[in-house]
């Protein structure tokens, strides 16, 4: 600046000019949208402020978005209010997180321990034997699907919270993890369920073979038709 025996004053407004035509650009080239506060070199001559406040309005002509400009404050700050012509790159190359759902926040892991406590109490109420609590043997029993967070946070210390839920509530509590669950998904229900179904097959298994038996000594063939599950009275 020096040699080119030039004052700051003038050194400032180049700067200023070269930034206004870039800064533009940059808008354009990013599609940038929304509410934009440039921060120039402050100038101390009113019609230099205004050179800068002409140079950008000029810039943001090429634009074929909506582009407002505001003049320099006393500090230096112009603000630029400009509206997004598409979505932006990330937008379309990437897609909403299925754990935070596009928030950026999960849910904690206290928040989804009390609803897990609030299930087992729902289905504590629906059920119409009532265990004795001076006897641990007839406590009910459930399964406690979670996800490995969820399970890590359980199990977890010298005392675990699962140990705590189940003397508090007086119920057995069998804990499984599954793979496929998002963090702060559970899934609650009893555990006779599971030796119902494998009752039920066993059932099954036991008249087939009766079956296969009594075919054996006629000579004939069993034939195993798939039948549908349907509701009661459907033929």
């Amino acid at each position: 600046m020096l040699r080119q025996r030039t004052s700051q004053e003038k050194a400032i407004l180049d700067v200023n000019l070269a930034a206004a035509k870039q800064i533009a650009r940059e808008l354009r080239l990013r599609d940038i949208g929304g509410i934009i506060v440039v921060d120039f070199i402050d100038m101390a001559d009113e019609s230099n402020k205004r050179l800068v406040y002409e140079a950008v309005k000029r810039a943001v002509e090429r634009d074929r978005s909506t582009v407002k400009v505001s003049e320099l404050s006393n500090h230096g700050l112009m603000e630029i209010t400009r509206k997004r012509v598409r979505p932006s790159v990330t937008f379309m190359i990437s897609e909403p997180c299925t754990c935070c759902h596009a928030t950026g926040r999960v849910e904690a892991l206290e928040t989804s321990f009390s609803k897990i406590e609030q299930e087992i109490c729902r289905l504590l109420a629906t059920m119409d034997q009532k265990a004795n609590h001076g006897n641990p043997k007839t406590w009910p029993r459930f399964i406690l699907r979670v996800d490995h967070h969820m399970c890590n946070y359980l199990t977890s210390g010298k005392r675990t919270r699962l140990a705590v839920l189940s003397s508090s509530l007086k119920v057995w509590i069998l804990l499984k993890v599954a793979r496929g669950f998002t963090r702060g998904a559970f899934e609650v229900k009893h555990f006779t369920d599971d030796k119902t179904n494998k009752d039920q097959q066993q059932v099954a298994i036991s008249v087939l073979r009766q079956a296969e038996a009594r075919a054996k000594k006629s000579g004939g063939k069993v034939t195993l038709v798939p039948v549908k599950k349907g509701k009661a009275g459907r033929k």
